[in-house]
């Protein structure tokens, strides 16, 4: 991209303003009990603010005590106020305001779209809701893969159905994948199991990973491999699994489950990249921390790859991961009829990369090889809303070419780090603010993203040190608690 100077947010705004609609947003066809869960663990992380504002607030669904604490930390690490605000309270500023300000949520879905122009009467940044539409919708996405047959990149097996036809639907495509096993003559090799996906679900809230393994059918419910299940059947893991997903969904707005065939793959990276001006910048491959046993992601970080095969995998595959998104942004905005050049935003997508087992199928399938889609993001991801809250506690602006800076210079993220039983999530960030004061002076951060249990953290500059850093603090304050 040759203009990295452009800010992302265009120009400077009077107020601009971060909305974390993680909930609302990025479940709007959840069960509510599950946006309140997910509303009650992120509700305090909010790092994609347009930083080129003269004022900065984050709109908040309610103004408590924990939201007001972690956006005072914040603000003296960036030294600028940082405001959460209700909507009513940001309507009631914006009677004495002379021009419209701007709002960046966490994810543009048209409900959201509509609040904030109509509802609150400002200006909205990200993907246009038309696209984000189509793109984040499991089901919607998988079949505009399909019908758009761009190179290298393909969905797995996949089948559409009702949550109320699953256990049916799920276990008449496992016979299909056992055949295509006996096929291969793989079947005593590849384990049987299934992806069992919400339409509509995000960040693994509201799906369920079934597989055999020794004669047994494991159950991951929301890529927790903490409440992994275990079943004798599959007629009893598959009516299990359909009602864990009742559970999580809104049936009223949306009773599609994507069923995807359970795939060997070494790695699944991530991409992001950001749409300014008609042109798109890649960021590259970002690696993904995933718990031993779950297809989840907990954490993030710039992607090093940890062998010789993988490091030949991102040479071979990660610019045309780039060109292929672009390519499918390009077609979803043309169908949605939206010019490409007026999208500011940033956007991910998830791949797998075929392990041992997986290459020899396509290879017995005589199909191509080709890496596998795992979904869409058609909005902020803990890895971007890491890297934005960098920008601002290291006071720099936000573009593109600050933006690779910060991934250059090394970046992890843990969105569930454990603490101890007995300590004090808010005396932990008091002693973190205070080490990471002593570690800017040679680029290395610990930032606090969500002061509860779990804990929410950002690593940066020497991300090893870093996480030693912490830990001794963790060790340090235990020790106290315990003697």
């Amino acid at each position: 991209m040759e203009r990295d100077q452009n800010v992302l947010f265009g120009q400077q705004r009077k107020v601009g303003v971060g909305f974390h609609n993680i909930g609302s947003g990025l479940l709007r066809a959840s069960h509510q009990e599950t946006v309140r869960k997910v509303e009650r663990h992120y509700g305090e992380r909010c790092g994609h603010l347009p930083l080129n504002a003269q004022a900065l607030k984050v709109l908040v669904a309610e103004n408590t005590a924990a939201i007001q604490t972690q956006m005072t930390y914040l603000s003296s690490l960036m030294e600028r106020t940082l405001q959460p605000l209700t909507g009513d309270e940001l309507l009631l500023m914006q009677q004495e305001m002379v021009e419209r300000p701007l709002v960046v949520p966490y994810i543009n879905v048209p409900e959201t779209e509509t609040y904030i122009q109509q509802e609150l009467g400002a200006d909205v940044w990200g993907l246009p809701g038309r696209m984000t539409h189509i793109l984040k919708n499991k089901a919607s996405f998988y079949q505009l893969v399909d019908e758009t047959g761009l190179p290298d990149f393909q969905t797995p097996d996949y089948r559409v159905a009702s949550v109320y036809d699953l256990p049916t639907a799920a276990r008449d495509f496992l016979a299909v994948i056992e055949e295509m096993y006996h096929a291969a003559d793989m079947i005593h090799e590849y384990p049987l199991g299934v992806m069992l996906r919400a339409a509509e679900s995000d960040g693994n809230y509201g799906c369920c990973l079934l597989y055999e393994q020794a004669g047994r059918i494991v159950m991951v419910p929301n890529g927790d491999a903490g409440n992994t299940l275990y079943y004798r059947a599959w007629s009893e893991a598959l009516v299990a699994a359909q009602q864990h997903l009742i559970s999580t969904m809104d049936v009223q707005k949306e009773t599609r489950v994507v069923i995807s065939r359970y795939i060997d793959f070494v790695d699944s990276p991530g991409i992001s990249v950001v749409l300014l001006d008609g042109e798109v910048a890649s960021l590259r491959w970002n690696g993904q921390l995933q718990l031993k046993g779950s297809k989840a992601c907990v954490g993030t970080s710039s992607y090093n790859p940890g062998n010789p095969t993988l490091q030949h995998l991102q040479q071979l595959y990660e610019e045309p991961t780039a060109a292929f998104f672009e390519a499918l942004l390009r077609r979803t905005a043309e169908r949605c009829q939206i010019d490409f050049a007026s999208i500011r935003a940033v956007a991910n997508l998830d791949i797998m990369l075929p392990g041992p087992l997986e290459a020899r199928l396509q290879q017995c399938r005589k199909a191509p090889q080709v890496n596998y889609l795992a979904e869409c993001n058609p909005r902020w991801t803990n890895y971007t809303d890491a890297i934005l809250t960098m920008l601002g506690v290291s006071g720099r602006e936000p573009t593109v070419a600050n933006i690779r800076a910060v991934i250059q210079e090394g970046i992890s993220t843990v969105d569930k780090y454990p603490l101890p039983e007995h300590l004090d999530p808010a005396v932990v960030r008091e002693w973190i603010f205070e080490r990471d004061a002593l570690l800017k002076r040679d680029g290395t951060r610990i930032i606090c993203r969500m002061a509860q249990k779990p804990m929410g953290l950002i690593f940066a500059g020497d991300v090893q040190l870093a996480q030693r850093e912490f830990e001794q603090i963790v060790t340090m304050l235990f020790t106290k608690v315990a003697s």
